[in-house]
Order: C-alpha cells, then sequence, then structure tokens
C-alpha cells in the first residue's frame, strides 16, 4: 500500500511577489516623460513659424518635423502611461506596490493629460498658418 499525502500538500502557495510593479513603473515615467516632451515641442513649433515668416529660410520644414515628431512623442508616452497604469492597477489583484505604483502613474497623467492636450493642439495650429 502506497502513501497518499493530503490534499493540502499539492496545493500551491500564495504569490508573495509585486505583480504589476514594471508596468506601475512604466507608467510613472512615462507619465512624467510626456508633459516633457510636449513642452520642448513648443520652442520648435515658434521656431518654424519664425522661419517661415522670415525670408530667408523658405522651405525649411526642419522645425516642423522636430515639433510634430516631439508632439507625437507626448502624445505616445501619454498612452503609454494609461495603458500601463491600468495594465499594473488590473495585473496586481490586491493592494500592493504594482497596484500603488500604476495608482500614481494614472494620477499624474490624469493631472498632466489637458496640459499635454494644448501644448500639442498649439504646435498643430501653429503649423495652420503655413
Amino acid at each position: 500500500m502506497s502513501y497518499q499525502p493530503p490534499i493540502d500538500y499539492y496545493q500551491q502557495p500564495e504569490r508573495t511577489g509585486n505583480r504589476g510593479l514594471g508596468a506601475g513603473i512604466t507608467s510613472i515615467i512615462a507619465a512624467v516623460l510626456s508633459p516633457i516632451a510636449a513642452v520642448v515641442s513648443i520652442p520648435l513649433g515658434i521656431a518654424a513659424v519664425a522661419s517661415a515668416m522670415s525670408g530667408y529660410n523658405q522651405g525649411n520644414d526642419a522645425w516642423w518635423f522636430g515639433a510634430l515628431i516631439l508632439a507625437g512623442v507626448a502624445v505616445l508616452l501619454a498612452v503609454v502611461a494609461v495603458a500601463c497604469g491600468l495594465i499594473a492597477v488590473f495585473r496586481a489583484g490586491r493592494m500592493n506596490a504594482g497596484r500603488i505604483t500604476g495608482i500614481i502613474g494614472l494620477a499624474v497623467m490624469a493631472v498632466n493629460i489637458f496640459g499635454v492636450v494644448f501644448m500639442v493642439f498649439l504646435v498643430l495650429g501653429a503649423g495652420q498658418g503655413n
């Protein structure tokens, strides 16, 4: 006759790791970098307007490309911040470091989102005059 261990012997122990922590940290970093990219795109947009107004640099679109690329990076970072924040919050399952960092990343992006949108529209609107 063979010995059968009790059923509790086979159950996996509960996970003690910080699930979602990486996504939460990514959310915070992206939420901080997004408005920085948007703010940097404004001087490039202003330089593009000044370049177009002066007669010396006709056809110089490098300023516009730089401003539009940075505005796109700001929008991309905003999307990454929100997506990673949501992943961290829902992946954590319970209140741990992953969920807390996800909530912080979402909160920072919630504060920044209107400023980022305003700055991106400012850069895009400045290009309508050309």
